[in-house]
């Protein structure tokens, strides 16, 4: 989840604003402290609370992995305990926590948070895979032979599912459509596409933008119907100047997961910076019809309709604009 830099300074709540200021400059633990002082809050909207919770569990999460990184790995698992606290049913902590602590030889621990990723999302393969070897490691035949089948049933299903859709489209006629779920079934590379992924987002972070959009483009080609590449492909193309292709690309984003309300955020910023403000007011106005307490739509809606900027009720954090 990425925000263009105009929203994040109209976050509603003083602490998730700080809270996000500091994330993003790598700073976890004044972030930490205030999205906690956020979720504290019991007049925090609903809004708010998704989003500070959101980025409470992100900046464990990356917190964590720079300790992996940096061979801190006890510290990393720590983290990732805390993560796993605030998102109990998000299964990546759960994976990446499981990797970490079989790192270690903690394999009967690492099992169990492989189980519960795969309790979370029956069809991540990825973790099942893990689960598999890692019961294979620790002799555990019957179970390990039963993960593997179900592993094996995930890989199908990964072919099997966009190849039909494919057939679908191809069927109707749609081609373009047609060649994504293709290539998304015989093409695809998940290790480089994480690979290329990952590199963006360390280039985003270090506003190095032409570079994240190099790699953007690279994971787009393997999984042309993952929606985040789409949004951060359209958050590279605003930041280079390029606005007219990052409303397409935050339009793409919203089209392969409607409810995902961060690229359509995104696209009515996008418009208002393309001059295309009524076309910014019906997104926006959309937005809340989704969610009636987002406050960023609220604020920007406020100031189109009103042609001013709506009144504070708290100085910003500071160097939130950043």
């Amino acid at each position: 989840m990425r925000l263009l830099k105009e929203i994040r300074t109209l976050m509603g709540n003083y602490h998730v604003k700080s809270g996000m200021y500091h994330y993003y400059r790598s700073e976890f633990a004044p972030a930490v402290e205030f999205f906690r002082k956020a979720l504290r809050d019991p007049a925090l909207t609903e809004s708010d609370r998704r989003t500070a919770r959101y980025y409470l569990t992100m900046t464990f999460m990356t917190s964590a992995e720079r300790k992996v990184g940096k061979g801190e790995v006890e510290e990393a698992i720590a983290d990732f305990q805390r993560a796993v606290e605030v998102s109990p049913t998000y299964p990546d902590i759960r994976y990446r926590l499981g990797r970490t602590l079989e790192r270690l030889g903690r394999h009967e621990e690492a099992i169990e948070q492989y189980r519960q990723a795969t309790a979370c999302q029956r069809d991540y393969l990825d973790a099942q895979v893990a689960l598999a070897f890692c019961l294979l490691a620790s002799r555990r035949q019957d179970e390990a032979v039963a993960a593997m089948q179900r592993a094996l049933e995930l890989k199908i299903q990964r072919i099997r599912t966009p190849f039909d859709r494919g057939l679908e489209r191809l069927r109707e006629g749609a081609w373009t459509e047609a060649g994504d779920f293709f290539h998304t079934a015989f093409l695809s590379e998940p290790q480089r596409f994480e690979e290329e992924f990952q590199a963006a987002l360390d280039k985003l972070k270090a506003e190095d933008y032409e570079q994240a959009l190099e790699h953007l483009d690279q994971g787009l080609s393997l999984n042309p119907r993952y929606p985040d590449i789409h949004n951060y492909r359209g958050i590279a193309l605003c930041e280079l100047g390029r606005v007219d292709e990052g409303v397409e690309a935050f339009r793409e984003a919203t089209s392969l997961n409607p409810s995902y309300l961060v690229p359509w955020l995104n696209l009515a910023f996008a418009l208002v910076r393309a001059g295309r403000l009524k076309d910014a007011e019906r997104e926006l106005e959309a937005i809340l019809k989704k969610d009636p307490t987002e406050p960023t739509a609220l604020a920007k809606l406020e100031e189109l309709q009103t042609g001013r900027a709506p009144e504070r009720r708290r100085s910003t954090a500071r160097g939130a604009s950043s």
